[in-house]
């Protein structure tokens, strides 16, 4: 099974909007049109059995639709849609009563775009009622589509939150923070936390790989392409041809995702 952990998709009601919002402060041309059916003709055509669908409440207000979209993403048995809580939600709570109510595994954390510092106390209690229900809990880490914006988690900081909530299922994006391989070889290789490799491992030389791949635990990396930004099925030819160990290459490209969401 072949699982792809960090996707991207909207309603089609809001895609053209929304794509054409984010492309226009991204370095990174879409793949695809970023609707849901897009993204499923996408698996197929590279091979993808379940992807993993990473929504984000860029305002509270927007809480409750996000986590409707996907509520509704999940009853198809190829997606696997994660829920969002904005910090500032009033009903956080109940949101993720009705979240674990529909079946719904993960919560995605999106620090600059909901404008929090990652290990900023506050968030603690939210961080904990997320953990209490059980959710996976997935941070965006280092820098993003925007290369001019502020980076509310770095790998320092997202190793002291997966620190200290270690009872808890921490994945942290781009392996633990796209384009700043120092700080995550400082801080995120060999901690107990996943990680994802979208923007991580096509990004990575060889030297470096190697190096993350032996210093890392290997039953805690997540294949990820973060669709509609990067394409499946480049990503996929590029995993098989990086990663020469057939036993690893099943581990990160879908064993590991398969064990932690219970597939």
């Amino acid at each position: 099974m072949t699982v792809d952990f960090h996707t991207h998709c909207f309603p089609d009601s809001i895609a053209p909007r929304a794509m054409e919002n984010l492309t226009r402060i991204s370095v990174y041309p879409p793949h695809t049109s970023g609707t849901l059916g897009a993204l499923k003709e996408s698996m197929s055509r590279a091979g993808i059995d379940r992807s993993v669908v990473q929504s984000i409440a860029t305002n509270p207000k927007q809480t409750e639709n996000v986590n409707n979209f996907a509520i509704a993403a999940n009853e198809d048995e190829r997606i696997i849609a994660f829920g969002s809580v904005h910090p500032d939600c009033e009903n956080a709570v109940s949101e993720l009563a009705r979240l674990k109510a529909h079946g719904i595994k993960g919560i995605k954390f999106h620090p600059d775009f909901q404008d929090f510092e990652v290990d900023d106390r506050r968030m603690y209690p939210l961080y904990e009622k997320v953990a209490e229900f059980g959710f996976i809990m997935l941070f965006h880490c280092g820098h993003d589509l925007d290369p001019r914006a502020k980076y509310n988690c770095t790998p320092k900081s997202f190793a002291r939150v997966a620190s200290d909530f270690r009872g808890a299922i921490v994945v942290g994006a781009h392996l633990g923070g796209q384009d700043m391989w120092n700080e995550v070889f400082e801080h995120v290789c060999g901690i107990d936390a996943y990680v994802d490799t979208s923007y991580g491992f096509g990004w990575l030389n060889s030297e470096q790989l190697h190096r993350f791949l032996n210093e890392h635990d290997s039953h805690k990396i997540l294949f990820g392409t973060d669709s509609p930004w990067q394409s499946q099925t480049a990503d996929v030819e590029m995993m098989k041809e990086r990663i020469q160990d057939k036993k690893l290459y099943h581990k990160i490209m879908g064993e590991n995702a398969a064990r932690i969401l219970s597939l």
